[in-house]
């Protein structure tokens, strides 16, 4: 392998040298022709388009390739250096070789500026380039799609094997405005970007993958295929593993919290104990459970603030629960731990032995503060009761439980209902729900939660109702992305509302629920 590779010391990218002799390899088969347009430097050994690329072993560049979000700002990357990934794209397949493709690179600060209004993934990077296919053309299939796709792939291979990072850029913002912002005519549009640039850090660590066996089949399709519905009802306990293991699985860090919702979780626990943050728990401290957290963003920033507790995170998932106990702080010992019950849907309860022993050993009557944060709304109706029985189990006798909910009698089934005919994308990937969640959500009618807290033999010691309007620095965020006009005009709504929220009775259209619980 040459040193040129992902494995260079130092990850500073492939040497002069090493870019002057990226070219041979491809011989005839390069497709681009320099012609004199400045932007379009003639081939040749001192443009770096001549002579010998960097070579690398295929399986080589194929399992070490990986995803770069962070990008030295100080270094530029070369024209003659984008050429190569382009005559890389080129030679892609392309959907009855009609190549109805366009590419437009953007390395103009004025130009990526205008783009990273409409997305921030731009703004991350010194060079984007965007594929564009005929909308009309190849459209059976989505023969574009696969075209414009097998382009980037080859692109993003090159520059890995060129020494550079890349990741694909999805979000995009509204296509048609990307569009004109690119100069493109109206029967082109935008399918995805690639960005590129030399990495302050090469990733090098393996990424996990969805067991082999959830997701190959021979011959004929034999697992239960994971829902896009944004609905609890239409998903089982086991789906929802799954698909969660999937999500964190994926190599995303869940590392940007949205402000008023951490906000509102820290007031939330200090509601329950006073913050301390000096000391560190002993032994015989008292013990504290974060439930179904997924990714533990909440989980790591409330164990900062209570570091007289040692904590626990109870989840679907050995993977899961991993993930969300490692935010926490080493000195608060955070536990993971499995919920897995009986008859729950889907594939038998665990096929794996450790999971199976988890679920058995769950601790009863051990903690002494539990909190669940919008967690019941995301689980199937029929493993609600069911969690609530294993919480009251896990409850110390002196415990208390602090449970919110969304309520479906508020602002948020409006919310849903504009979301879901926003036009943009849909599904569970999009569904509207506070953190912490990846996985379906619906809001619960409080007097559905009142009956299920009563079935399991809860004590209600307090109700709290909050939020029965967005706060402001929400409302920016969801109108962030609207027209101008309409944006506008949902502020307007939002804000002449206001002076109704304090008026008796307005409490029963609160967005949160909230019960404080101990054992019965």
């Amino acid at each position: 392998m040459s040193s040129a590779g992902p494995g260079a010391a130092g990850r500073s990218g492939p040497s002069p040298e090493q870019i002057r002799a990226a070219a041979e390899v491809a011989g005839d088969h390069r497709v681009s022709r320099p012609g004199a347009e400045p932007d379009l430097p003639p081939a040749g050994a001192e443009h770096g388009r001549a002579a010998a690329r960097p070579t690398q072993e295929f399986w080589s560049a194929l399992y070490q390739r990986r995803t770069t979000r962070k990008f030295d700002s100080s270094r530029p990357v070369p024209r003659e250096v984008v050429l190569e990934l382009l005559d890389a794209a080129l030679i892609a397949p392309t959907s009855c070789n009609l190549q109805m493709w366009d590419f437009v690179v953007v390395d103009d600060p004025d130009q990526r500026e205008q783009l990273g209004r409409l997305s921030l993934q731009v703004l991350s990077t010194p060079v984007s380039i965007f594929v564009a296919y005929g909308k009309e053309y190849s459209e059976e299939g989505h023969a574009n799609v696969q075209s414009a796709a097998a382009a980037l792939q080859n692109m993003s291979l090159a520059a890995h094997v060129l020494g550079m990072g890349s990741f694909w850029i999805n979000q995009l913002g509204p296509r048609d405005q990307v569009g004109a912002i690119l100069g493109l005519p109206p029967d082109r549009e935008v399918v995805a970007g690639l960005a590129i640039g030399w990495p302050e850090v090469y990733p090098t660590k393996v990424p996990r993958r969805r067991p082999f066996e959830h997701v190959v089949h021979w011959n004929h399709f034999g697992g239960q295929p994971i829902p896009s519905s944004p609905l609890p009802a239409d998903w089982t306990l086991a789906l929802i593993r799954d698909y969660q293991q999937a999500r964190v699985l994926n190599g995303n860090r869940y590392n940007k919290s949205r402000p008023w919702e951490l906000v509102a979780a820290l007031a939330a626990a200090d509601s329950l104990v006073p913050p301390d943050e000096s000391s560190k728990p002993g032994d015989d401290a008292p013990r504290w459970l974060d439930v179904l957290p997924v990714h533990g963003l909440f989980t790591g920033e409330m164990s900062k603030r209570h570091r007289s507790h040692r904590w626990a995170v109870l989840e679907l998932s050995a993977d899961v629960a991993a993930f969300a106990a490692k935010r926490c702080p080493s000195y608060v010992a955070a536990v993971p731990l499995v919920w897995e019950p009986e008859q729950s849907g889907g594939r038998e309860p665990s096929r794996d032995a450790h999971l199976a022993r988890a679920a058995a050993s769950l601790p009863e009557g051990a903690y002494h503060i539990m909190t669940c944060l919008y967690r019941l709304e995301s689980l199937p109706p029929a493993d609600r009761p069911r969690l609530l029985a294993t919480l009251k189990r896990m409850l110390a006798p002196d415990g208390r439980l602090l449970l919110r909910v969304t309520s479906a009698r508020s602002f948020h089934r409006l919310a849903s209902w504009m979301h879901a005919r926003r036009g943009g994308p849909g599904g569970v990937e999009y569904v509207l729900a506070p953190d912490p969640n990846l996985g379906p959500y619906e809001a619960m009618a409080p007097a559905d939660v009142e009956r299920l807290l009563s079935e399991a033999g809860f004590v209600v010691s307090e109700r709290r109702r909050e939020d029965v309007l967005p706060a402001a620095d929400e409302i920016a965020f969801r109108t962030r992305n609207m027209g101008a006009a309409k944006g506008a005009l949902v502020r307007a709504a939002v804000g002449a509302a206001r002076a109704l929220a304090s008026l008796p009775g307005m409490g029963a259209f609160a967005r949160t629920r909230t019960w404080v619980l101990r054992r019965g």
